[in-house]
This record gives structure tokens, C-alpha cells and sequence, in this order.
């Protein structure tokens, strides 16, 4: 067992975890018996997935609070809004591992949509001039990645120096 991969890539060993059993209930029943290895299983694979719903969830977070920001920089929340991007970045940074990427990066323009929606609702108006597609790159998003005056440059809307 490779306890330095758990520490690197939770995601990763949560897979490979998840073929391993799966090879001992195919190759060694003998072994396995006592154990409710299907349940197991998932159970593992599941504990992977909760770290890439961890990431979305909170890309999602940082990009309504984007989205609230460059369409209401007079707000008196802004400077809430400012510190939550900060650290809904942290949050998905923490757990995210490159491993990750084919699973998130496809799923931006899902998030985007969701976000624009969103930010409509909480403001109770329709957001004009956004781009249909995800303006940022996953690595953008993270922390450590555009700051965010840059992240928010690239957004239609009242910029930052209107605030």
C-alpha cells in the first residue's frame, strides 16, 4: 500500500483502492469473505468523488461571487463578496489534485450557467453582456492563479474601479 499517494492524490488512491478490492473479490473469494465488498467498494470510490464535488462546489461559489461583484461594485456587501472569493479559491485548491481535471474542467460551462442564474436571482436582474461560455480557465480560478482584480477584469459589468 502506497500511504504517500493517500497524502498526494486522495482521489487517485481512492480509485486504485477501489481496483484492488475489486481484484481480491474476483481473484481470492476466500479472502474476501465477511466482507460486504460491493458496498465497500463504493463506499471508497465515493470518498474520492465527495473531493471533486468539493472542488465544484465551491468553483461554483467563487464564480457567482464574481458575478455579484462586477455587476453590483457599489454594494455594501462587496467587500464581503471580495473576502468570500478569496476563500471559496482556498477551498477548492486545498483538495483539488491534477488528477481531477477531466473530470472538472469539463464541467465549467455547467457551472458558469449555474452561477449567471444565480447571480441573477440574488440581484433580481437579468445580467447583461456575459459570455455564454466559462471566461476563465480551471487554473485561473484556483488560488494562485489570476488575481482577482484580473478575474474580474474579464467580466462585463461595473468593473472594480467603479466601486
Amino acid at each position: 500500500m502506497d500511504g504517500s499517494l493517500y497524502d498526494r492524490d486522495f482521489y487517485t488512491w481512492t480509485r486504485q483502492q477501489a481496483a484492488a478490492l475489486r481484484r481480491l473479490a474476483e481473484t481470492r473469494p476466500n479472502l474476501a469473505e465477511g466482507l460486504d465488498l460491493p458496498n465497500l467498494i463504493e463506499e471508497v470510490e465515493d470518498l474520492g468523488s465527495e473531493q471533486v464535488e468539493k472542488v465544484r462546489s465551491h468553483l461554483l461559489l467563487v464564480l457567482e461571487h464574481l458575478l455579484l461583484i462586477a455587476h453590483a461594485p457599489r454594494s455594501e456587501a462587496v467587500n464581503h463578496w471580495r473576502g468570500e472569493v478569496r476563500v471559496f479559491r482556498r477551498n477548492a485548491t486545498r483538495p483539488y489534485r491534477a488528477s481531477m481535471r477531466r473530470l472538472i474542467e469539463p464541467e465549467l460551462e455547467g457551472e458558469w450557467r449555474a452561477a449567471v442564474e444565480v447571480s441573477a436571482e440574488k440581484l433580481g436582474r437579468p445580467l447583461p453582456g456575459l459570455p455564454a461560455a466559462c471566461p476563465f480557465t480551471l487554473d485561473e480560478l484556483l488560488e494562485g492563479g489570476l488575481s482577482l482584480d484580473a478575474l474580474l477584469a474579464r467580466l462585463p459589468g461595473e468593473g472594480p474601479e467603479d466601486a
